[in-house]
């Protein structure tokens, strides 16, 4: 996908936390936030070493739709805390599963479709990590768990900034099914039919997972070593 897909990225992050506001009567703050999430995301993506080899993509199309998503979590994340009703809950459940599941096919796409790019993969690790953080701050906010949830979005940004000092280092196959595994928790921590202990015990689990990629990622093979 190229660069001139990025309006389009805007566009839907505008129209998704829009619409969604609207139907829920949320106001404008979620809409505002989503958007200045976004532009951040752009902004600090476009910040990396260029070379003349480096394809000016932004990713493919699984890429604009998880970015839109994960900047309405995020716009969404900072409405102040209040009882939410179950319909929201579900779609801000559903929400975050959605994201999740296009994360994880996000990379698999952009190489067979060669849209990957150094703005497109700083951009995907950005987005990844503003996810998990997103949801952990809707979990502890709508007091499903307490403030150590956080924890999982903090060391998500640290490990991801760990990882961009040695980028010649291959991730693992196993990290998309912990990355997976790790959103898809948080997500469905949110969904208000669940027993009373499974939501914390969620949370607890997606704290435990960014824990252990973090210490991977800080342990792990250096650059030139055999992953």
């Amino acid at each position: 996908m190229g660069m001139g897909h990025l309006p389009l990225t805007f566009l839907l992050t505008i129209a998704i936390s829009g619409l969604f506001a609207l139907a829920f009567e949320l106001g404008t703050t979620a809409p505002i936030g989503s958007f200045c999430l976004l532009v951040l995301l752009i902004a600090f993506s476009a910040v990396g070493p260029k070379s003349e080899t480096d394809s000016r993509t932004t990713g493919t199309r699984f890429t604009v739709a998880r970015v839109g998503l994960t900047c309405l979590l995020g716009g969404l994340a900072i409405i102040p805390a209040g009882v939410a009703p179950d319909p929201l809950l579900w779609s801000l459940a559903i929400a975050g599963i959605a994201a999740a599941g296009l994360e994880a096919a996000d990379g698999w796409l952009a190489r067979i479709t060669e849209s990957a790019s150094g703005f497109s993969e700083r951009l995907g690790e950005m987005t990844a990590a503003l996810l998990v953080l997103a949801l952990a701050l809707l979990v502890w906010r709508l007091g499903i768990a307490d403030l150590w949830v956080l924890a999982a979005g903090v060391l998500g940004f640290g490990e991801r900034a760990i990882h961009a000092r040695n980028p010649s280092v291959k991730r693992p196959d196993w990290r998309v099914w912990s990355e997976l595994a790790l959103r898809t928790a948080l997500a469905v921590a949110l969904i208000p039919t669940l027993p009373g202990p499974i939501a914390p015990a969620l949370a607890g689990l997606a704290v435990l997972i960014t824990v252990g990629q973090t210490a991977f990622t800080v342990m792990g093979p250096r650059p030139g070593a055999s992953a």
